[in-house]
C-alpha cells in the first residue's frame, strides 16, 4: 500500500458557462496538491469560418461581409479590412474621411463600453443578481446606460447609415456624406451625455476589486497613428519594450489552437497578453487630454494599481475621452463641411497584392489580412481578434485568483472567477476560429 504521504488530493472546480459575457464559454480548473495545474477557459461558440466564407468575394463585398463576425464591434470590422484594402492599392484617404472614420469608431466605443460596464459587470459590483434585477433596483444607472448606449448607436447610424452593420462606410471612402444638421444635433447630444460619463468614471472608481493581482501584464496596442490618443495605427508596441509593424503579426503573436476550447491563444515572447483599453491607457496615457487625462491620473490605474478588474475603470475614461474628441472632431467637420466628399470608386486602381489592416477595438487590438488576386478576389484571409489574444493572460488570472482562497467550495469563489472574466469583456463569438477533429 501507498504511504497516505503520497496521496496526491485532486479537486476540480468547473463553471458550465460564464454568464453576461458575448457568446458562450466554460471554465474548468484542476488542482493538485493545494496547487493549481490546469486553467482550461473553454469557448464553445459554435465556429463561422469568415476566413473561408471571404475566399473568392471581391474586395468591395469584404468590409461588409466580415462586418458580420461582431455587430456591437462592426465599424471595427469594416474599417479593419477597409485598411488592408487601402494598402494593397496604395490608397490614402483625405483628412475629412478619415475624420468621419474616427467619429464612427468612437461612437462604437462609446456603445459598446457602455453596454460592458453597465449591463454585464456593474452588476456584480452592486449585488444585482441579473440585468433585470439590476434594471428594477438601479433605475439611475440602468437610465445611464441606455442613454450613452443609445449615443453610441445613433452617432453610427448618422454616419454609417445604421447601429451596427454600416452601409456608409467603404474602401477609400463614404458612399454619402451625413447631412449638417445631423452632425450639429450629434454635437448636442454628446454634450449632454458627458455628465453621464464622467459620473460613470467615479462610480466605479468606488468599487474595490474583490480579489488581488500578484503577476504584472504584458499590455500591447497600437502606436495612435497621428500622435494623438486614439485607435489607428500601423505599429504595435508592449510594456515590455516590444515594437514592430502590424505585418508582422504572424511572428509576434505566436497564435496557436487548443484542444479545449474553439478560440486560439496569442502569446508575445513567451508571456500572455492584456489587450484592450487597460492596455492602451498604460502606454498612452501621456496623450490623454482633458477631463479623460484628469480621472486617469486620480485612478489606481495610474498609481501602477494592474488588477485586472480596473478593465471597467479603463472602459469608462475612454468614454469620456471618446465624448470629448467626438465633439472636437464634428466641429472640425461642420467648419469644414464643403470640402467633404463621397468616395469615387472610378477612382480607386485594383492591383494584386497582400496586406495587414489593423485597429483598436473596445476589447484590443483586431487585424485582417487579406491577399487579392488581379480580378480583386480574395485567395487568402486571416483574422485575429482582441478576445483570442488575451485568453492566455485570462486562464493565468483565473489560476492566481484560485490560489487565493483556501476554500474551493465558496460561493465566494466562482463569483470572483465570473466577475473576472467579464472584467475583460470578452466576445467569445469573434475569438471562435476551428473546431476539434477526432479520428476513429
Amino acid at each position: 500500500m501507498s504511504d497516505d504521504k503520497d496521496e496526491v488530493k485532486k479537486h476540480t472546480i468547473e463553471i458550465p458557462e460564464i454568464t453576461r459575457v458575448e457568446g458562450h464559454s466554460a471554465v474548468q480548473i484542476e488542482i493538485a496538491n493545494g496547487k493549481v495545474q490546469n486553467v482550461m477557459l473553454d469557448v464553445f461558440e459554435g465556429t463561422r469560418f469568415f476566413e473561408k466564407i471571404v475566399l473568392g468575394h471581391n474586395y468591395e463585398e469584404i468590409p461588409h461581409i466580415t462586418s458580420r463576425v461582431c455587430a456591437i464591434c462592426s465599424t471595427g470590422h469594416v474599417l479593419a479590412a477597409a485598411f488592408a484594402i487601402e494598402k494593397i492599392f496604395g490608397i490614402e484617404c483625405d483628412e475629412l474621411t478619415t475624420i468621419f472614420r474616427r467619429v464612427m469608431h468612437l461612437g462604437m466605443f462609446i456603445e459598446s463600453h457602455s453596454t460592458h460596464i453597465y449591463a454585464l459587470a456593474l452588476p456584480d459590483f452592486v449585488g444585482a443578481t441579473d440585468l433585470l434585477d439590476f434594471a428594477s433596483r438601479f433605475k439611475d444607472e440602468f437610465s445611464n446606460w441606455t442613454q450613452l448606449r443609445n449615443l453610441g448607436t445613433q452617432i453610427q447610424s448618422v454616419i454609417g447609415g445604421r447601429p451596427f452593420h454600416p452601409v456608409n462606410l467603404h474602401v477609400g471612402g463614404l458612399s454619402s456624406i451625413p447631412g449638417k444638421d445631423k452632425l450639429a444635433s450629434l454635437i448636442t447630444q454628446l454634450e449632454a451625455a458627458r455628465p453621464l460619463a464622467l459620473d460613470t468614471c467615479q462610480l466605479l472608481m468606488r468599487f474595490k476589486p474583490p480579489i488581488e493581482r500578484t503577476s504584472e501584464p504584458v499590455f500591447m496596442a497600437l502606436i495612435p497613428v497621428d500622435g494623438k490618443y486614439g485607435y489607428f495605427g500601423n505599429k504595435i508596441l508592449s510594456s515590455h519594450g516590444f515594437m514592430a509593424d502590424v505585418s508582422e503579426y504572424k511572428q509576434y503573436l505566436n497564435e496557436k489552437a487548443v484542444w479545449y476550447s474553439h478560440a486560439k491563444r496569442s502569446s508575445i515572447e513567451g508571456a500572455s497578453l492584456f489587450v484592450g483599453a487597460m492596455a492602451r491607457l498604460y502606454l498612452f496615457n501621456d496623450i490623454l487630454k482633458g477631463e479623460a487625462s484628469n480621472i486617469y491620473t486620480s485612478s489606481p490605474l495610474a498609481k501602477g494599481d494592474h488588477n485586472s478588474i480596473w478593465n471597467n475603470l479603463a472602459q469608462s475614461i475612454e468614454i469620456v475621452q471618446a465624448i470629448d474628441e467626438c465633439i472636437e472632431l464634428l466641429r472640425v467637420l461642420l467648419e469644414r463641411y464643403q470640402d467633404a466628399k463621397a468616395v469615387n470608386k472610378s477612382n480607386l486602381k485594383m492591383k494584386p497584392g497582400a496586406a495587414v489592416g489593423a485597429v483598436e477595438c473596445p476589447r484590443g487590438t483586431l487585424y485582417h489580412f487579406y491577399e487579392l488576386n488581379n480580378e480583386g478576389q480574395i485567395v487568402a484571409a486571416d483574422m485575429v481578434t482582441p478576445s483570442a489574444q488575451n485568453t492566455a493572460r485570462i486562464e493565468m488570472d483565473i489560476k492566481e485568483t484560485v490560489e487565493q482562497f483556501a476554500d474551493y467550495e465558496s460561493a465566494d469563489l466562482q463569483k470572483s472567477l465570473e466577475t473576472l472574466v467579464r472584467a475583460y469583456d470578452p466576445c467569445n463569438t469573434c475569438a471562435t476560429h476551428m473546431v476539434s477533429v477526432s479520428y476513429t
